[in-house]
């Protein structure tokens, strides 16, 4: 919602390379980068500091044995076409409601977003993501 409230023309720009990026990615190592690249767009557009933060500590742990293992399971089960495919469509979702300054319209994009990985990893649906 804030990067909806803060975007410029760069800041849209720069998320629809990062979409691209994701359609283009062929493999796990490319699709995870992608997703990366992605999450810290978001984060560097809404202008937070704290997200900046938390996000480039959740790239750091994406490079532990423990990360990667649990994501190779989880990629594996999803495959390189639902991440090119419906993962990326909901980042376009995320992407467009930003661009269009929608905030509400943002969050519950990233909402749902967030859900579609915690089903895909056998994670339990946050409680506001359960609710929407």
């Amino acid at each position: 919602a804030a990067a909806a409230a803060r975007r410029s023309a760069e800041d849209v720009a720069l998320l629809r390379r990062r979409l691209a990026e994701g359609r283009a990615a062929r493999d796990r190592a490319a699709c995870e980068r992608a997703d990366d690249a992605f999450h810290r767009a978001i984060a560097e557009v809404a202008r937070n500091p704290l997200l900046i933060a938390l996000l480039r500590h959740f790239s750091g742990a994406r490079c532990r044995a423990v990360w990667q293992r649990e994501w190779d399971r989880t990629y594996r089960r999803v495959g390189v076409e639902e991440f090119t495919h419906a993962h990326v469509d909901q980042h376009a979702r995320v992407v467009e409601a930003i661009a269009a300054g929608d905030g509400p319209a943002a969050h519950r994009a990233m909402a749902t977003h967030l859900a579609t990985i915690c089903a895909a990893m056998g994670l339990p649906p946050a409680p506001e993501a359960a609710e929407g």
